[in-house]
């Protein structure tokens, strides 16, 4: 089959590597009819961690409808014919982690992540025309005939993660909101966030189309870029009586923009983190937090296996359509330029459908 396989930065191939084969009894493989690619899936393209995965070996991506065409012995949830989806992260729904929640941090599979290399379970990515997907009776999911194909691969992680992060902010119907990086998921979770208040609503980032984009959405647009980012904190401080936001929710996963996140956030207020952080030496202004009495709950290592169904029903209420941020649909082939594209935040481009 091809595959997306990772050579080091920024040089990912699609290559013919074997097809993937049943290997437990609880196995499915599925035949990707779309996938996409997520902003984390950057941080292997760019080859920010190395240490994560195999160069020649892994193959990337994490989100996907698909279609089951090979049942383990031991699969009684599925049957071949089915279209399917799944989280980013696999679970069993049965150790302490899944009991509590906490699925992607499952025991049993030792946190496997599909497409994020040796140290997550060596699974095999999206990006290509089949995958393996075990434990599967636990965490798959059957997709509504009521869902297109291009919708579903938002159900593995980006609709999922920003629901997860505005309901851990607990926004109220006057709170004030900031939103910190407005990539994909940062412009599902302004959507919802939308829904949850009538106060005004900044949204923070540095590239002036994803600025547009949220202010489409009710948003009132914020520079973020380092030379403006002052400015626009000080905005909004005069807005709120130099107090700030009752509520940030993060997306960007940057130090700096954990500490724009902190510096907007009023006394008593709740940063909600959904961005993934991969700095390790970052400086954090533990008195900053601690004399604002902030709350702050970080969810970066999204639990979307505990809010997939949550968000097929939004889609289905027509709550929210996510093909909103979908701007560029394009083949396996023509993956490893779109990830070049989306890596240099070219102009236009947010997220991009991918087709075998």
């Amino acid at each position: 089959m091809r595959a997306a396989v990772y050579h080091g930065p920024k040089d990912v191939r699609i290559e013919e590597v074997a097809d993937p084969r049943i290997e437990q009894p609880g196995d499915v493989i599925i035949k990707m009819i779309t996938t996409s690619m997520c902003g984390s899936d950057l941080y292997l393209y760019n080859g920010e961690v190395e240490e994560l995965v195999a160069p020649g070996h892994t193959t990337l991506g994490h989100e996907i409808c698909g279609e089951v065409v090979e049942v383990g012995s031991a699969v009684n949830r599925f049957a071949v014919g089915d279209r399917v989806t799944f989280p980013y992260s696999v679970s069993c729904g049965r150790c302490q982690s899944c009991r509590v929640g906490q699925t992607a941090h499952c025991l049993t599979s030792g946190k496997a992540i599909y497409g994020f290399g040796t140290a997550f379970g060596d699974l095999g990515g999206s990006h290509a025309e089949y995958v393996r997907s075990p434990l599967a009776d636990d965490h798959l999911e059957h997709v509504p005939d009521s869902l297109p194909d291009d919708v579903v691969p938002f159900l593995s992680c980006n609709l999922p993660a920003a629901a997860i992060a505005v309901h851990a902010a607990e926004i109220e119907l006057t709170d004030t909101v900031a939103v910190v990086g407005c990539g994909a998921t940062g412009l599902l979770a302004l959507d919802l966030i939308r829904r949850h208040t009538n106060a005004t609503v900044y949204a923070f980032d540095p590239v002036p189309f994803r600025r547009k984009r949220a202010e489409v959405l009710g948003a009132v647009p914020m520079d973020a870029s380092a030379d403006a980012v002052d400015t626009s904190i000080q905005a909004v401080l005069d807005a709120t009586h130099g107090l700030g936001v009752h509520k940030v929710v993060e997306f960007a996963g940057r130090g700096d923009a954990f500490d724009l996140s902190v510096a907007l956030a009023r006394p008593g207020g709740t940063i909600s983190g959904g961005g993934v952080y991969l700095e390790r030496d970052h400086p954090v202004s533990l008195f900053d937090m601690h004399f604002k009495n902030l709350r702050l709950v970080l969810n970066g290592f999204a639990n979307a296996h505990t809010a997939q169904r949550h968000a097929m029903q939004l889609i289905e209420n027509n709550v929210i359509d996510p093909t909103a941020v979908l701007t560029h649909r394009v083949s396996l082939s023509e993956l490893p330029s779109a990830a070049e594209q989306f890596t240099t935040r070219e102009e236009g481009f947010l997220k991009a459908l991918i087709t075998p």
